[in-house]
Parts: structure tokens; C-alpha cells; sequence
């Protein structure tokens, strides 16, 4: 037969610690100024300054990123604009240089557009002074 043990007998949750953890006490314990006075706070205070300057952090990063985006969105808008811009001036340029626009805003000022088509003018006496400059050095 086996000897007589004692049950340990369950702790039951007191009132304080199943408040301990309710969202009004902690709320009540920041204002007052208790929780932060507490032993277990004391040795936390470091994790709790990397969790704030995490935050601040990651605000900070959201906060860039989306500066980052309008700037993106500005360019792009700006950079179709002088893309249209381009379009149009290269186009006109085109249109105004055609052979036969010249030949319509020049007639005003007395130009006519020639019906033959240009040829080459030799003129011998330069080549002749070339070729003895060439031999004779």
C-alpha cells in the first residue's frame, strides 16, 4: 500500500490578479503614475525605449516613403507633359520644313521654287592652281 499524500491544493485567482491584466486598471495605473514605479516596470524601460524608437522609426519610414511616391507621380506627370510638348514642336518642325511649306511662306518675299534640279560647277582655273601647287612642292 502507498502512503498517504497531501493534493496540492490549486491556487484560485484572486480579484487583484484577474484585474491585473483589464485594460481599465492599466489605463487608471498609467495616469496615476504607479506602473511606472513598479519593480518589474523599472527593468523593462530599455525594451520599451527600443519599442519607441522602433515606432518612430517605421512613422518615420512610412511618412518618406510616401513623399517618395507623390515626388514619383510629380515626375511622371511632368515628364508625359514634356513628352506631349516634344511630340507637338516635332511635328511642326516637320510640317514647316517640308520642301513645299518653304516654298509657300518664301513666295511671299519674292523666292520661287526652282523647276530644274541644281547641278555641280567646276571651276577649272582652282583646279589647275591645286595640281601645280601639288607638283611643284
Amino acid at each position: 500500500m502507498t502512503a498517504n499524500q497531501f493534493k496540492k491544493k490549486k491556487k484560485k485567482k484572486t480579484k487583484k490578479e484577474s484585474e491585473m491584466f483589464s485594460p481599465g486598471r492599466i489605463v487608471s495605473e498609467l495616469l496615476d503614475g504607479s506602473l511606472i514605479t513598479r519593480n518589474t516596470t523599472a527593468g523593462a524601460i530599455p525594451f520599451i525605449i527600443y519599442l519607441t524608437g522602433l515606432a518612430l522609426f517605421l512613422i518615420f519610414n512610412t511618412y518618406y516613403a510616401e513623399k517618395k511616391a507623390r515626388e514619383a507621380d510629380l515626375l511622371r506627370r511632368e515628364m508625359t507633359e514634356l513628352r506631349i510638348n516634344y511630340i507637338q514642336t516635332k511635328s511642326q518642325y516637320m510640317y514647316l520644313t517640308n520642301r513645299s511649306e518653304l516654298a509657300k511662306r518664301l513666295r511671299s518675299r519674292g523666292f520661287v521654287e526652282p523647276t530644274e534640279p541644281p547641278q555641280l560647277i567646276y571651276n577649272n582655273s582652282r583646279n589647275e592652281r591645286l595640281w601645280h601647287k601639288i607638283i611643284n612642292k
